[in-house]
């Protein structure tokens, strides 16, 4: 039921949000640890519908939606943080044709620090 509150959360914010973020909202609804929300967010991100920026500590929806395992990769703008899943067959495709002898990636997750198109303007 938590990791249900959590997704709602997280599809109905208008931007992406951190963990303790999330902790607030939740707390609207019910009175909850915020180890309660770090558990349904390992979930969710294990599960395969959300997926978690290193670069700037926030969790974004996962653009396929239906919950299946995939290697990430996504775009965070260096100056406001918006963030936006790339499509990962891309960087699939490009790894087995040029394969690095020391790494494997089967699994793997990718960030790009770019700019977006309203901080270029």
């Amino acid at each position: 039921m938590n990791k249900e509150f959590v997704l709602n959360i997280i599809k109905k914010s208008k931007k992406n949000l951190t963990a303790y973020e999330i902790l607030e909202k939740f707390e609207k609804i019910k009175k909850v640890k915020p180890m309660t929300v770090y558990r349904a967010l390992n979930s969710l991100i294990e599960d395969g519908f959300i997926h978690k920026s290193n670069q700037n500590k926030t969790f974004i929806l996962c653009n396929h939606g239906d919950g299946h395992k995939h290697n990430p990769a996504l775009a965070i703008c260096k100056k406001c943080g918006d963030t936006d899943e790339l499509k990962s067959d891309l960087f699939i495709n490009f790894l087995k044709k040029y394969p690095l002898k020391k790494f494997k990636f089967n699994n793997f997750e990718l960030e790009v620090s770019t700019l977006c198109t309203s901080c270029t303007n």
